[in-house]
């Protein structure tokens, strides 16, 4: 029996294979040789979730979806520009083959614009004076340091020249040198690696004495006297460099 004219026209179902991701990240890689793996990966996985979505739509539903259709090819084949401008084109496609508009997060704004001497009291309000000692620790002069570990303020002023030792300005010219990062008059072997990295010296103290954010929560400080200074020198590149 001849099949009936709907049976001949009867329209296969379309599946995304393993396969067929592999050839779209072929591709994406071919017009993308310098981008990243990871975002190569991310664009793949959108372009596969929107072909599934299209693929249960009508074909006058899908002539829709891919409308204008030089737009949408762009996006397919140019990732790495649109990831940098925040993967819009990922939540764009997406959001056009789900047929919804993309909806727009715009915040609460600035709020009510206030009179400069009004915004100084209120910051005055929530500002502080600190001691340098609440946030540096135990400090100490060239002159103390010297009566009590015997350094020359000569050796002293070449250690914080090379950067071997960190000095904190206090008041307007007198530097005072944080006493944890001696250990038996000398200082912790490579810190000048530290100080290289992170050349403001507040920002460097303030770095290798507070917990890392992420991974090993031992400050910095207290890793660089166990020796792990290799660690320690990638984590502050990784940070300021």
């Amino acid at each position: 029996m001849a099949p009936s004219n709907t049976q001949k026209h009867a329209r296969a179902p379309v599946t995304i294979t393993r396969s067929a991701a592999n050839d779209i990240a072929a591709v994406l890689i071919k017009h993308n040789p310098a981008a990243p793996k990871a975002e190569i990966e991310t664009t793949v996985r959108a372009v596969v979730a929107t072909l599934k979505i299209a693929a249960k739509h009508s074909p006058l539903q899908q002539s829709r979806i891919v409308h204008p259709a030089e737009e949408v090819a762009q996006a397919f084949v140019d990732p790495v520009s649109r990831l940098a401008s925040g993967r819009t084109a990922n939540k764009r496609l997406i959001a056009v083959a789900a047929q919804a508009p993309v909806e727009e997060s715009q915040g609460e704004g600035f709020g009510e614009l206030l009179p400069v001497e009004e915004g100084r009291n209120r910051v005055a309000a929530y500002a502080t004076p600190v001691r340098l000692e609440d946030w540096a620790g135990s400090v100490a002069g060239p002159g103390k340091i010297e009566r009590d570990f015997g350094t020359r303020r000569s050796t002293l002023h070449d250690w914080q020249k090379r950067g071997a030792v960190i000095g904190l300005l206090k008041g307007e010219r007198k530097h005072v040198y944080p006493l944890a990062q001696f250990i038996d008059g000398r200082p912790i072997e490579g810190m000048a690696r530290i100080t290289k990295i992170i050349a403001n010296p507040r920002a460097a103290w303030l770095w290798l004495t507070r917990p890392h954010p992420t991974g090993d929560k031992t400050p910095p400080l207290e890793r660089l006297k166990q020796g792990r200074i290799a660690e320690v020198a990638a984590a502050a590149e990784r940070d300021f460099g």
